[in-house]
């Protein structure tokens, strides 16, 4: 009896749960809506349509780190540069709060900076940088304009300034701007209000390279440069955040002069560097990261047509490509190990799309409770003097729960002794079950956790036991299958010589509601 009760409990979400979106952003000249929103499997990379979002010339987007909050750039009425505002409303879905007007034209870039909730836009056609403040989301005016002035050596592309891309330094105190037109990356210090000191340092690139996007590693010792008009890409070391140019690759294979690379990005381990060149080689560029930061090419990959911004899955084990001409997503999966990527078949079918970002869905941990087929049972009275929960303010405090078996009695034993570790799991997610039954009848609907804050399990263990956190897996592993990012916790797993009644774990928990 007990086996069968470990197995099903064991069981996890099914393998296609879409637990994630991509925001896909798109030119609008084809009559599409500018922003479509789908969910994503990280598991298969299979996805379905979810939602529109009007925004005309939806070139490019950011979202907050909260995921609450969307910047995109736009049209307004007339053809006036603008970026636009959108929140989550109580459906999961973005909705406008408003738009403001850029002043300078041709923005092609959106960054929001979270300390001083500051949006910054590089404007391609005014050679400039427009500054915003936001207010829960709501933009302001302008509040700060940095024209940029100067030329290359491009006959027809480098005549004037064309910022591209706005990056910040990873310690967040500065702020690079590409400039495709001058050759330059310019650094300017952030003041605390997210405003700029006008005055810059710069570093020049090679003459007519054309910088275009800028990534850096995650212990900002590297940074990574792809060019668009020569297709190379450039890599620096940092130090003091200055930028010094250490090697310099071709990443476009085409054989015409001017050259068409369109983006960069690191795989999440940082083994791998991949670019993109969307003018007439259309591919991708596979590059490995040595141990000093130095790339070394490895193979192109033929993709479909004009492959602007792509972007891995926050797993790495996808790699979504926006094929503006062909009018899709392509999905691939990556083996990080060998860096292989391999057509899924899997399309996503947008017009023109050119611009890909991830954002967690918002998970609605009712209806994940009844697709994973758990029945939440009333609390039992405690038998003592104490009770099950206290709700203060947003704050909710569990007191320990052990495991009760639906059938009655408790699972009973020690681990290492009486139980596998395999048994202990299946304990200690048949404790979350019961933990998640007082929660939900003392705040009425799971969906208003915010998150699971801190979790205590306390394992009964023979003397030489050691495996304590893979038991509290069991736990760990359930919060996370019904509320996604907000289920994940600190924790602590502590193993106890004894436990009331012999039972083989006690968890308690604290919970932020929303």
């Amino acid at each position: 009896m007990f086996l069968t009760i470990a197995l099903s409990l064991l069981s996890f979400a099914p393998a296609d749960s879409l637990t994630h979106q991509l925001v896909v952003g798109s030119y609008t000249q084809t009559g599409n809506p500018g922003i479509e929103v789908f969910d994503v499997s990280l598991q298969s990379g299979k996805s379905r349509k979810a939602y529109d979002l009007k925004a005309p010339a939806a070139s490019f987007q950011h979202i907050s780190a909260d995921g609450q909050y969307l910047y995109s750039i736009t049209e307004e009425a007339g053809g006036k540069s603008a970026v636009s505002s959108f929140v989550k409303n109580a459906r999961g879905q973005f909705e406008k709060i408003n738009s403001s007007l850029t002043v300078s034209p041709g923005p092609c870039y959106v960054l929001y900076r979270e300390a001083s909730k500051t949006l910054y836009l590089a404007n391609y056609s005014g050679g400039s940088l427009s500054i915003f403040k936001t207010f829960e989301g709501r933009i302001s005016p302008i509040v700060q304009l940095i024209q940029y002035t100067g030329s290359s050596a491009h006959p027809s592309r480098q005549k004037q300034p064309h910022a591209h891309m706005a990056i910040l330094s990873p310690d967040q105190n500065y702020l690079y701007v590409n400039d495709l037109g001058t050759d330059k990356i310019y650094q300017h210090k952030i003041f605390a209000d997210g405003t700029l000191e006008e005055k810059f340092t710069a570093t020049t690139v090679p003459a007519g390279q054309g910088p275009r996007h800028l990534i850096f590693n995650k212990a900002g010792t590297n940074a990574y440069l792809i060019t668009e008009l020569k297709g190379q890409v450039d890599v620096f070391k940092v130090s003091d955040n200055q930028l010094n140019l250490v090697q310099t690759l071709d990443a476009d294979t085409a054989k015409s002069p001017d050259k068409g690379s369109a983006d960069i990005h690191l795989s999440p381990n940082e083994k791998w560097l991949i670019s993109s060149n969307r003018i007439s080689s259309n591919e991708l560029t596979i590059f490995s990261v040595q141990a000093d930061g130095l790339l070394k090419k490895v193979k192109h990959l033929t993709v479909a047509r004009k492959p602007r911004n792509f972007n891995f899955d926050p797993t790495g084990h996808f790699v979504y490509v926006a094929s503006q001409d062909d009018h899709k997503v392509e999905v691939y999966s990556f083996n990080d190990q060998t860096g292989e990527l391999t057509n899924t078949h899997q399309d996503i079918l947008v017009q023109a799309p050119v611009s890909l970002q991830f954002i967690e869905k918002e998970i609605d941990a009712e209806a994940q409770i009844k697709a994973l087929k758990i029945a939440l049972k009333a609390p039992t009275t405690p038998m003592a003097n104490y009770i099950k929960c206290v709700v203060s303010g947003k704050m909710v405090y569990l007191s320990g729960h052990i495991p009760d078996k639906p059938e009655g009695g408790q699972v009973v034993g020690k681990l290492g002794k009486e139980l596998s570790v395999e048994q202990g799991q299946a304990a200690a997610r048949l404790v979350g079950i019961n933990l998640l039954s007082t929660l939900k009848a003392n705040i009425g609907d799971l969906n208003r956790v915010k998150r699971i804050v801190k979790v205590s399990g306390f394992v009964n263990s023979e003397s030489n036991f050691t495996q304590q956190p893979v038991v509290m897996n069991g736990f760990s592993n359930l919060m996370v299958e019904i509320f996604g990012e907000r289920g994940r916790h600190t924790r602590s797993a502590i193993g106890v010589n004894v436990l009331p009644n012999n039972v083989a774990v006690e968890i308690d928990m604290v919970i932020e509601l929303k």
